[in-house]
């Protein structure tokens, strides 16, 4: 395992990372990733907010022939069918010449992740009404921290999100990565409603390896969550505190040493409630990576008689 710690070392450890991409070109790239997972999430916060305005319109029941009960019956299932029309987007094949080498190493990335080549982003987006929200990272600490808590005067939503993660080639031209981390997690939730008024309280916390080609390949190679709930609260208060050291995370996928590689942590919280009396929420997570490892190992050369 190679480390970076003193100038020779350091140059080790850059030589088996697969050299260093300019700091503004990484700045870019992630920013560029960052602006694609908030498009998604928006995307994803305004499909609810239109199911909520529906839903409002059938409250109280409404008669069968209720004009704006038939409205907003329609305009559900318009929804429904929106959704129904997604279609996948299939993962790329990957294609590598044959293999040139064989062996093993590890890159062992601690903080600050900024002196490995990359750094932190944080962004607030979706946000109606007058949530209190941040997104925040520590880079000397390898910490991302977001949160997000509902409006007790009126209606309000919000998504913080934040991110940062490491990149790599490979020396091998096929092989297989291994990537782990271990975590600290802290987070609390709430959800608070009365006069069927509801309350959503969501966080995620996501570790994926994307492949760079000038653009980020989607989907991602592998992804895990490492962090999740989502509470819907209707007439009802539920919430939860949580400090806990995480286990060890892992993905493994085959790569190649015609591509670039970023492994990327990612944390989002999303609250949304309409205000007192009616509903409140509120999301806010923390986690601390000590260490990011990425193994990788040529794929063994088969010789025929």
């Amino acid at each position: 395992m190679v480390t970076a710690s003193g100038t020779k070392q350091q140059t080790e450890f850059e030589s088996l990372q697969g050299g260093k991409l300019p700091q503004s070109d990484v700045e870019r790239h992630l920013t560029d990733l960052r602006t694609k997972l908030d498009a998604e999430a928006k995307e994803r916060a305004l499909l609810r907010q239109e199911a909520a305005k529906y839903f409002s319109e059938m409250e109280p029941p409404a008669r069968a022939d209720d004009a704006k009960a038939t409205h907003a019956i329609e305009g559900l299932r318009g929804i429904t069918e929106r959704l129904a029309q997604q279609r996948l987007v299939a993962p790329r094949k990957v294609i590598v010449p044959p293999i040139t080498a064989w062996g093993t190493y590890t890159l062992k990335f601690t903080p600050w992740y900024w002196y490995m080549g990359t750094y932190s982003v944080g962004t607030i987006s979706s946000v109606t009404g007058n949530p209190t929200i941040s997104a925040t990272g520590v880079d000397t600490l390898g910490q991302l921290s977001c949160s997000v808590s509902t409006n007790f005067d009126s209606a309000s939503a919000g998504t913080a999100s934040n991110l940062m993660g490491v990149y790599f080639k490979p020396l091998f031209s096929e092989a297989t990565v291994r990537v782990t981390f271990e975590s600290e997690i802290a987070f609390a939730w709430y959800v608070n409603s009365i006069r069927n008024k509801e309350a959503l309280s969501e966080a995620q916390g996501l570790i994926q390896l994307y492949q760079y080609d000038g653009a980020f390949v989607q989907p991602a190679l592998r992804r895990g969550a490492f962090l999740g709930w989502s509470e819907d609260g209707l007439n009802s208060l539920d919430f939860d505190v949580v400090n806990e050291a995480g286990p060890t995370w892992a993905l493994e996928t085959p790569v190649s040493s015609n591509h670039w590689y970023f492994v990327v942590i990612s944390l989002s919280c999303t609250a949304s409630g309409s205000g007192w009396p009616g509903s409140l929420a509120g999301a806010s997570a923390t986690v601390t990576v000590p260490a990011i490892n990425v193994e990788v190992t040529a794929k063994p050369v088969v010789l025929e008689a």
